[in-house]
C-alpha cells in the first residue's frame, strides 16, 4: 500500500486581484477559511454522516464554502493565466473570465473551474460526467489525469454532487 501523501494547505489568495473580494467578503475571509478548514477536520476525523450532512447542509456555512473555493478557484486560474488561458474562448482574458464566470455565485463550474481547484487544493478529484443518453452512463475524468482521486463528484448539467464511495 503506497504511503499517504502528505496533507498540503490550499493556495493562499494573495496578490490577486478578485472581484468577488470586496470590503464584505475581505472582512470575513479569516471566517471564510476557518469554517472551510474545520469542516474538511472533520471530514478528516470521520465524523458521523449526520453530523458532516447537517454542516454541508447548513447555508452558512455552504455559502462560506462555495465562496472560498470560488476564490481559490479564481485566484489559481489567475495565477497560472498562461496555462489556463489557452482554454478560453471569445476573446477574454483570465481577469475578465474569473470576474464574470468563477467568482459570482449562482454561475456553473465547468472543466477549467475544476482543473484549477484540484491544483489549488493539491488534490486528485474524480469527475463523473452524466451522459444525457440512455441507460444513464457516466463517463470519467480524473484531475489530474493519472492520480488517485480522494474526492468524488458526480456532474449533472448544471450541478455537482458530492458521491461517498
Amino acid at each position: 500500500m503506497a504511503a499517504e501523501e502528505p496533507q498540503q494547505k490550499p493556495e493562499p489568495l494573495g496578490g490577486v486581484n478578485c472581484l468577488a473580494y470586496d470590503e464584505a467578503i475581505m472582512a470575513q475571509q479569516d471566517r471564510i477559511q476557518q469554517e472551510f478548514m474545520e469542516l474538511i477536520e472533520r471530514v478528516e476525523r470521520r465524523v458521523p454522516l449526520p453530523e458532516l450532512l447537517a454542516a454541508f447542509n447548513e447555508p452558512s456555512t455552504s455559502d462560506y464554502l462555495v465562496v472560498y473555493l470560488r476564490l481559490l478557484t479564481s485566484g489559481c486560474l489567475q495565477r497560472h493565466r498562461r496555462f489556463f488561458e489557452q482554454f478560453l474562448e471569445g476573446g477574454r482574458s483570465i481577469k475578465e473570465f474569473c470576474q464574470q464566470e468563477v467568482e459570482p455565485m449562482c454561475k456553473e463550474s465547468d472543466h477549467i473551474h475544476i482543473i484549477a481547484l484540484a491544483r489549488a487544493l493539491h488534490v486528485s478529484i474524480l469527475v463523473e460526467y452524466m451522459d444525457r443518453g440512455e441507460g444513464g452512463a457516466t463517463n470519467p475524468h480524473v484531475f489530474p489525469e493519472g492520480s488517485q482521486p480522494r474526492v468524488c463528484l458526480l456532474y449533472r448539467p448544471g450541478h455537482y454532487d458530492i458521491l461517498y464511495k
